[in-house]
């Protein structure tokens, strides 16, 4: 399996040092658990995470989108390696504009100045494959130019080949899942995320919903959108967790209207952002709350829309006397008997409720049913790494996870309102 995955390294050239770096961590990873036998799991699980984790913070880019897209994983790895990976940050540097400015050209010509006033050159933001600068256009509008990175699409391609080769060698070893099913999603979410024009499909197709009324998408400028650039309305620059810090009494109302959004994205729409990572949130003036970047967003059908919000409300209590267990089988769990997955499932929300809350008893349900060999629905997968990413964002802030249906929640302050 080695031989296989190493094959297709061989026209490596600048991954080169990463691929290095990865063969000497796994060496490393190997020997942890060999040394480790049949002794502490955790403490061996511990020591991998502590691997990895530096692994990932040398390498960068890539790398560090991995160690994200897994820390909210509990179905994938052990909660070490989960604790581990929520602790990197993606520190991404700036490319000069003079490399941006080749991109521009590329696409749309030499004379691309001609469209606008003017074009500021340092990023307001930089993540790992792109980042984003603020421009007029000639008509007076201020945009945001979200335009890839260059040579992150080839770098993207070597790391996915050693990516795939360490997935190989390791993924024996780690029986309770499917560690190579799991890269592969990855890898295919970020390809997907590379291409900006699927970007603005998505961002069109979500702008479509009834969102809403203080959640705010930016318009997209179709003309001057293509694979490598994404131009949208200019939306300010206050990002929602700064506003936070420096308003803490305003958490409660903004993180309430943004928790409302998801439930009525994942329980009615059927379409919902993927990646809720509080640097994809602004606030601006209106007091709205702007969604950004659609690179990943996740589709249900009407049925999956349907048995997914009963499962959720069901474990949340707001479907009455329900048999837990049933409600998991139709919605696609598999390797358990109903009685089995209710059993699991309430002894871990009864003690993890009570405990740490709604977020931390999903994440250690994923992990037990990760560790029982349960199959979990790759959609439902999805949804539980979206409430469980955008929960940790509001317990930093310490307002309640409120499950509450947002109709109830119509109803309920209707009558507050009469009330008083």
């Amino acid at each position: 399996m080695i031989k296989e995955g190493v094959v297709g390294l061989s026209g490596i050239a600048a991954g080169r040092t990463r691929y290095l770096r990865a063969m000497a961590a796994l060496s490393q990873l190997v020997a942890v658990y060999a040394a480790g036998g049949l002794g502490d799991k955790s403490e061996s699980h511990r020591r991998g995470a502590e691997i990895l984790t530096r692994l990932c913070r040398r390498n960068g880019g890539f790398w560090v989108k991995a160690a994200q897209f897994f820390s909210c994983r509990p179905d994938v790895l052990p909660r070490e390696y989960i604790e581990a990976f929520q602790q990197l940050q993606n520190d991404a540097h700036p490319v000069p504009f003079s490399a941006v400015e080749k991109v521009f050209s590329r696409s749309w010509g030499k004379d691309w100045r001609d469209q606008f006033l003017w074009v500021q050159e340092v990023p307001v933001a930089v993540a790992s494959i792109a980042q984003v600068h603020r421009a007029r256009l000639k008509d007076g509008q201020d945009v945001a130019i979200k335009v890839r990175l260059p040579k992150v699409k080839k770098l993207f391609e070597q790391d996915a080949k050693v990516f795939r080769a360490v997935a190989a060698v390791v993924a024996p070893r780690f029986r309770e899942f499917d560690l190579r099913q799991a890269i592969e999603q990855l890898l295919s979410m970020t390809a997907i995320e590379l291409d900006f024009r699927n970007e603005a499909a998505n961002m069109l197709r979500f702008s479509r919903q009834p969102h809403h009324p203080r959640i705010r998408i930016p318009e997209l400028i179709k003309p001057l959108c293509n694979e490598r650039i994404l131009v949208t309305s200019w939306e300010g620059e206050t990002r929602l967790r700064d506003y936070l810090d420096d308003h803490r009494d305003k958490a409660a109302d903004l993180l309430g209207v943004l928790l409302t959004s998801y439930l009525q994205q994942v329980t009615r729409f059927g379409i919902y952002q993927a990646d809720p990572h509080p640097g994809n949130f602004l606030v601006n003036d209106a007091g709205q709350v702007v969604i950004l970047d659609f690179g990943a967003i996740g589709i249900l059908t009407p049925d999956e829309v349907r048995r997914y919000s009963r499962l959720l409300y069901g474990l949340m209590g707001f479907e009455g006397q329900v048999d837990i267990g049933e409600l998991f089988v139709q919605a696609g769990f598999k390797g358990g008997s109903p009685e089995t997955l209710e059993a699991l499932a309430l002894f871990v929300l009864t003690d993890q409720m009570r405990k740490q809350g709604p977020v931390a008893a999903m994440g250690e349900l994923m992990e037990r049913f990760r560790e029982e060999r349960i199959s979990i629905p790759d959609s439902y997968i999805g949804i539980s790494r979206v409430l469980i990413t955008l929960g940790g964002f509001l317990m930093s802030y310490e307002v309640p996870f409120d499950w509450t249906p947002p109709e109830q929640r119509k109803v309920a302050a209707a009558e507050a309102s009469v009330e008083g």
